[in-house]
């Protein structure tokens, strides 16, 4: 009997110590960890260890004070949420739409760690179409769909991220700095635009979904030729992708 329930104390101090970890406190010490949770600091110590074993906490040496944050567990369990979702179903009809309003390739995105994967793609019905997409992985500062899901990461994520940038691969991406920048006009006008990043002579226009806490679950875009935007058509395709992007919002935050 005094097993079982040291056995639940320890899970229910272990929870306690994943709820510190918030937006606005993605990095603690161990120290205040202890502040937060008032448990004794050899007890918080070994706790973080047993979750750091398991994935669901990590260590960041790169600060002059040992960090944790959460762990990539985390992730994977929320691609596994993501799935019982099923985010491609409810997003097909509107993906439909959108292609159908735009006649460009609409994609959708989501998160898997520092990448993008496009888990859902409907093709134009032009006949130069975009090959091949479903299933293809994007680091998060390279394109539309990636850099939508890369702003609604905290600031530190972004510098992490961005600390990475491979030039060489992807010739076509701005700066890290102006990226920083970008990153924030994303935030404020909820979509972002890439110019030939993936694709030589493309253009790829994406708005996020969000969830309940305002948080990038995926991201939707139409992507077609530079020559298929001119005209004002540039403009109204930002609109449609905004407006389907919002709707599908409202879809999973009810």
């Amino acid at each position: 009997m005094t097993e079982h329930v040291s056995r639940n104390n320890s899970v229910e101090k272990g929870l306690q110590i994943l709820e510190c970890f918030t937006h606005a406190h993605p990095f603690l010490t161990l120290e205040e960890i202890v502040k937060m949770t008032g448990f004794p600091k050899t007890t918080t110590f070994r706790l973080i260890k047993s979750l750091e074993t398991y994935g669901y906490l990590r260590s960041n040496q790169r600060f002059k004070e040992s960090q944790y944050s959460l762990g990539w567990v985390f992730l994977s369990k929320g691609n596994v949420v993501l799935s019982q979702l099923n985010i491609r179903d409810m997003a097909h009809d509107e993906m439909v739409d959108l292609r159908n309003k735009t006649g460009q390739t609409v994609q959708l995105a989501i998160r898997d760690r520092d990448e993008a994967v496009y888990i859902e793609q409907i093709e134009s019905l032009k006949p130069i179409q975009l090959y091949p997409q479903v299933g293809r992985k994007a680091p998060l500062y390279a394109a539309a769909c990636p850099r939508v899901l890369l702003a609604s990461l905290t600031e530190n994520e972004q510098d992490r991220v961005l600390s990475d940038i491979d030039f060489k691969t992807y010739t076509r991406i701005p700066k890290a700095e102006k990226l920083k920048e970008e990153l924030e006009r994303v935030k404020v006008n909820g979509y972002a635009i890439s110019y030939g990043e993936l694709h030589e002579g493309t253009i790829a226009i994406a708005s996020p979904i969000l969830t309940k806490d305002n948080q990038a679950v995926a991201a939707i875009s139409v992507a077609g030729l530079e020559k298929d935007f001119e005209n004002g058509h540039l403009e109204t395709c930002i609109d449609l992708v905004k407006t389907a992007a919002q709707r599908l919002t409202m879809k999973l935050k009810f």
